[in-house]
């Protein structure tokens, strides 16, 4: 993960642009267990003022999730544009969300981490294989079938039945 640490010390005050590839061993370092796999550019253009940075972000490509209803591959495309903004200042703060403040001591600044949060925030919270035209479910259906039957619907347990004919008023 070192080809993401940015050593801002150095540079000139003005843009400065850093590609990179991703792939899944970039999540594997983040232990992200809901991505299979990875196929992604991201693009980091970094002005650097002043007092100041402002890092825009863009990262397009795909990943592949499981479905959450049959755990088959199910591939996303990522297409995001993101912009954060360090100051420098005395002691470490988040002012936002894309508002850093890091002392002037600092000489780095790791983007990994933010790459990999734009990343799995831009994913939706429900992962499932679309319908086709026709509305057939797009899952597995012998999959869907095999977790039915291995969930095995067991009957409801009588004592708890008799408990349905109590009337409340």
């Amino acid at each position: 993960m070192k080809d993401f640490k940015i050593k801002f010390r150095g540079l000139s005050v003005g843009v400065h642009h850093y590609n990179w590839e991703i792939d899944k061993k970039f999540f594997d370092a983040f232990e992200n267990a809901e991505l299979n796999d990875a196929g992604l550019t991201a693009e980091l253009e970094l002005e650097k003022q002043e007092r100041m940075m402002i890092l825009k972000f863009t990262i397009t490509g795909e990943v592949t999730v499981p479905c959450d209803r049959c755990l088959e591959d199910l591939i996303f495309p990522v297409e995001i544009k993101e912009a954060y903004y360090i100051k420098f200042g005395t002691e470490r703060l988040e002012e936002s969300e894309d508002v850093l403040v890091i002392p002037e001591s600092e000489h780095q600044i790791d983007v990994s981490i933010l790459i990999n949060e734009y990343i799995t925030l831009s994913l939706p919270l429900r992962r499932v294989h679309e319908p086709d035209k026709n509305g057939k479910i797009g899952c597995n259906e012998e999959l869907l079938k095999k977790f039915e039957e291995l969930s095995g619907k067991k009957g409801t347990d009588p004592r708890w039945d008799q408990l349905k004919n109590i009337k409340l008023d």
